[in-house]
């Protein structure tokens, strides 16, 4: 009980009355008023992880809004808010397939079905706060006197599990510090012991780091075999994939995830982009409409992101109703927003640039495209700039769009991962008149 009383606790749950109810729990427990701090929404959480260190997040599903509790733990781990000893407890109020294989990618330590009691924090709370211990006195020895002080530590370890889990903590460690060697050898030693998979995984990803895809494809594939729907193996095979350019694979491995988690912004990205560098719009649309009711409240919102689905909606439309088509009223559309949307002028000018192209007005377009700077989009927003890249092509302006496009090109090969090289093809690949031709093929489908 003493470790759960000096543990400093977040929790995040847009029902005040939730909150209270769970402040109230902790507080019987025995942990003090000031180690408590509880917020609404996906703000105030992010507002106080930068403020204060947090040892246990209980986390709600469902933050209103539109906003979800995987969101937010996507963006306290991704910007690195949290530290990878904070204990992540997901509450929800139903157990569905979905949400558990949501938040599969982000591993946290349990979910926690409303109404939360006191022996499921008891239990599970304590238990994952001797765990993160040990694994902090591992990573203390490692940064002090670094592998050789950690090894003897091995023993003191409070259970076989705990034992299993402080090895793959460490090596996950080693592999951040490029130590891929010992962090095999580690491994395999547990492997030796156990045929543990979370080993067998960590070695894939060694091999993956290592930019050996053949062998880690091998070695996931043999995993794949017995574990046929671990998505954390289906979703390593699809990165092993698209470094090694495997892109009917990794399109096939995408959309068998999908079927399963259909919330999974990054894999439905990667699926928009593969079909872009082909040129298969008529493919790509559903997946780019689909980003409107998904990527708000996420950190995977952008500018480019949401003109890239205005585009789609509107793209093929016949002059008539082009004309009226309207960026705002769209998205309120698409979003499935009960409010009036309003949208910032750099998705406004870009929609309205490319809507004008489509209705061949490009005198119109090339004034319009003049006024825009390429610095009203975030350095990471690809998306933003793939269609600025298409509006050069269009207007015929070669110089702005070579200099974009080598300049993306350097960005896009200094982080040498499976979508930054999709990205980088299909900037290599614009055609803007076939794209054209496609969207408007795929109309005309039934």
């Amino acid at each position: 009980m003493d470790m759960l009383a000096q543990s400093r606790y977040l929790i995040i749950d847009d029902s005040n009355m939730i909150q209270s109810a769970t402040r109230a729990l902790l507080i019987k427990l025995g942990v003090p008023t000031n180690n408590i701090v509880s917020t609404a929404n996906a703000q105030g959480a992010i507002r106080a992880c930068r403020s204060h260190r947090f040892d246990i997040l209980l986390i709600d599903h469902h933050l209103g809004a539109g906003s979800t509790g995987l969101q937010l733990l996507e963006y306290l781990r991704l910007k690195e808010l949290i530290k990878l000893q904070t204990l992540v407890f997901v509450v929800t109020g139903n157990d569905s397939q979905d949400i558990f294989f949501g938040y599969s990618q982000f591993e946290p330590d349990g979910y926690l079905i409303k109404p939360i009691r006191a022996d499921d924090i008891i239990k599970r709370v304590t238990n994952g706060l001797t765990r993160q211990q040990f694994f902090s006195t591992l990573e203390q020895a490692f940064t002090k006197s670094g592998l050789n002080a950690v090894k003897p530590l091995f023993a003191q370890s409070p259970d076989p599990a705990t034992l299993k889990d402080s090895i793959i903590y460490m090596s996950n460690i080693l592999i951040k510090n490029t130590q891929f060697t010992e962090a095999t050898a580690m491994l395999n030693g547990l492997l030796t012991l156990h045929d543990y998979l979370p080993a067998r995984i960590k070695l894939v990803e060694i091999s993956h780091a290592q930019q050996h895809y053949q062998e880690a494809l091998a070695q996931v594939d043999t995993l794949l075999d017995t574990n046929p729907r671990n998505i954390k193996l289906l979703q390593l095979k699809i990165q092993i994939c698209l470094c090694a350019q495997k892109y009917e694979d990794a399109q096939a491995l995408i959309q068998q995830v999908l079927t399963i988690n259909t919330s999974n912004i990054a894999l439905t990205l990667k699926m928009v982009w593969l079909h872009i560098i082909n040129h298969d719009m008529h493919l790509a649309k559903p997946y780019m409409l689909s980003l409107a009711s998904l990527i708000p409240h996420s950190i995977w919102d952008s500018a480019g992101k949401r003109a890239l689905t205005l585009w789609a909606d509107f793209f093929g439309l016949p002059n008539d109703k082009l004309a009226l088509w309207r960026a705002e009223s769209a998205w309120q559309r698409l979003s499935r927003s009960e409010k009036p949307t309003s949208l910032p002028k750099s998705i406004l000018k870009l929609c309205r640039c490319l809507q004008l192209l489509q209705l061949n007005e490009i005198e119109a377009a090339r004034t319009l495209l003049g006024s825009i700077r390429e610095d009203e989009y975030q350095p990471s927003d690809i998306e933003a700039y793939l269609l600025l890249c298409l509006c050069y092509q269009a207007v015929g302006d070669n110089e702005r769009l070579t200099q974009l496009r080598q300049t993306l090109d350097t960005s896009l090969c200094q982080q040498n991962t499976g979508l930054s090289r999709l990205q980088q093809q299909a900037l290599q690949k614009i055609d803007y008149q076939s794209l054209t031709e496609k969207i408007e093929l795929a109309n005309a489908e039934p």
